[in-house]
C-alpha cells in the first residue's frame, strides 16, 4: 500500500535578532521570523519590548524563542514558571507562535513540561527547537512529540493536568475544605496570574496548542551532515502530521541538496542569509531572496 505523502508549501524561516533583521527578511521573501536574543548563547528569549516592536514592523508570522538560559535543555520548576509567563506575554504582544523544547536528564522529551507550555500557548503556533538534536534518539523523540499531540499513542496530553489536579486534591484534603469552598478556590486559581502553572492547567482543551514542526539537523552538528537522519525524520513527520524543518549550517548553495535528499521543504536560516555568513552582520534581503528562490526551485523538482 502506498503511503500518502503530505505536500507542504516551501517555507523559509529566518532568524532575526532585531526589527531591522525582521524587515529585511520579509523584504527578501521570508515566510516566517524566528525572533531570538543572544545568538552567542544559541538563542534566548527576546525582551518584551523587542517582541512588540518586531510584531508591529512586519506582516509575516513572528515565532518567539522561549528559552530562559543556555545551560542545558533540562529546566527546573522555576524555569517553567518563567517560560509560561514569557509565553503569555508573547501571545499578548501579538506573536504568531513560540519556539520551545525541553529534555529530561536522560535525554528524552520532557513530556509533562512540554505539555504545560502547550497548554499555556492557547492556540499559538509551536515549533520544537533543536533540543531534539541533543536528545538520546531523535526519531524516538519525534514519536514522543507526536503522541503528545494526540498521535499514535494518544498518551501524555493530560499528564500535566493530572499532576496539577493531584496537587490541588492534596491541598484540599489537608485543609479539609467543603466542596463549595474548593470549587471557589479552584476558580480563583484559574483566574489568578500569580502562578503560571495554575493558569495553564485551566486552559480548555480546545485552546491547547500542538507542536506543528520540529527544527532539527538530524541530530548532527549541521543539517548537511544529517541528511540520512533528516530523511528518516521527514518520513516519520509525515505519519504524525508534524512538519520537519531543516536548520543549522544551511547555505543557499546547499538548499537544493537538502530538499532533494530529504524531501524537506521547510528551511531555517540564520548566518546563511548574512554577509560573511556571520551574525556580526544583519540579515541581507538579497540573500534571503536568493535562498527563497533556491528553495522554490528545489521544491518544484521533488
Amino acid at each position: 500500500m502506498n503511503r500518502q505523502v503530505i505536500k507542504r508549501q516551501p517555507t523559509l524561516e529566518v532568524i532575526a535578532v532585531d526589527a531591522a533583521d525582521a524587515q529585511a527578511a520579509e523584504q527578501g521573501g521570508a515566510d516566517r521570523i524566528e525572533l531570538v536574543s543572544a545568538m552567542s548563547e544559541g538563542g534566548l528569549t527576546p525582551s518584551y519590548g523587542l517582541i512588540e516592536q518586531v510584531v508591529s514592523r512586519v506582516s509575516i508570522p513572528v515565532y518567539v524563542m522561549i528559552r530562559p538560559h543556555s545551560r542545558s535543555f533540562c529546566y527546573s520548576a522555576d524555569d517553567l514558571q518563567v517560560m509560561i509567563q514569557d509565553i503569555r506575554m508573547a501571545r499578548e504582544l501579538g506573536a504568531a507562535g513560540i519556539v520551545i523544547g525541553a529534555l529530561t536528564h536522560e535525554g528524552e522529551v520532557h513530556r509533562s513540561f512540554l505539555q504545560a507550555c502547550l497548554l499555556s500557548a492557547q492556540g499559538l503556533g509551536v515549533t520544537f527547537h533543536r533540543a531534539i538534536d541533543s536528545s538520546a534518539h531523535v526519531v524516538r523523540s519525534l514519536e514522543s512529540i507526536g503522541s503528545i499531540n494526540g498521535g499514535s499513542e494518544g498518551k501524555g496530553r493530560f499528564e500535566y493536568e493530572r499532576e496539577m489536579k493531584s496537587k490541588s486534591k492534596s491541598d484540599s484534603e489537608s485543609k479539609d475544605r467543603s466542596s463549595s469552598e474548593n470549587n471557589s478556590k479552584d476558580k480563583s486559581a484559574c483566574e489568578s496570574n500569580s502562578k503560571g502553572e495554575s493558569k495553564s492547567a485551566c486552559v480548555s482543551k480546545s485552546e491547547e496548542s500542538v507542536v506543528e514542526r520540529v527544527l532539527t539537523s538530524g541530530g548532527k552538528p549541521t543539517a548537511p551532515e544529517g541528511l540520512l537522519e533528516l530523511q528518516q525524520l521527514q518520513e516519520m513527520g509525515q505519519t504524525l502530521n508534524i512538519s520537519v524543518m531543516a536548520g543549522s549550517g544551511v547555505t543557499i548553495e546547499g538548499i537544493s541538496t537538502i530538499v532533494s535528499r530529504t524531501g524537506i521543504t521547510e528551511i531555517h536560516m540564520g548566518s546563511g542569509v548574512r554577509r560573511g555568513g556571520s551574525f556580526d552582520h544583519p540579515v541581507d534581503a538579497q540573500l534571503v531572496a536568493q535562498a527563497k528562490a533556491a528553495l522554490i526551485r528545489a521544491a518544484q523538482e521533488l
